[in-house]
């Protein structure tokens, strides 16, 4: 006779878990607003570089931080829980790794400078209750 085995309570648990833990983190991915793009110079990933969101363009009276987020390796970006609102997104190259923008040795850039098109004025970011994606910052310079 065919005996038949009950599974075992922890397996039942992790399951269980396993069904929780994806609906939780939609939920949580739904409940923030995130901005994620890639910071790259020259075709190359740009890692450990800051990502700011700020108010205004100007760095002459210095930059209003909204929010942020540092690139990893791959030069990729996600700054989270980001409230509605316009933004500039400026990528500085931090080479001192101090946390701070130093006009000697760091490089910076702004979302929508394109160079090569001539287009040197940074582009607004609207966010309105959705994630914004491919916010890629493609050239970095020193001031």
């Amino acid at each position: 006779m065919m005996e038949l085995h009950k599974p075992k309570s922890w397996l039942c648990i992790i399951l269980l878990f396993g069904v929780i833990g994806c609906d939780l983190e939609d939920e949580i991915d739904e409940a923030f607003i995130d901005i994620s793009g890639t910071v790259t110079e020259n075709g190359e990933p740009v890692s450990n570089a800051l990502v700011l969101l700020v108010t205004n363009a100007s760095i002459s009276d210095g930059l209003s931080l909204s929010n942020g987020s540092i690139t990893g390796n791959n030069g990729n970006y996600n700054i989270i829980n980001v409230e509605n609102g316009e933004y500039y997104i400026v990528a500085i190259e931090d080479n001192n790794s101090n946390l701070e923008f130093d006009i000697e040795s760091d490089r910076i850039g702004f979302y929508g400078v394109d160079l090569d098109g001539l287009d040197i004025e940074p582009d607004i970011i609207t966010v309105s209750n959705e994630d914004v994606e491919d916010i890629d910052i493609t050239y970095l310079t020193s001031l």
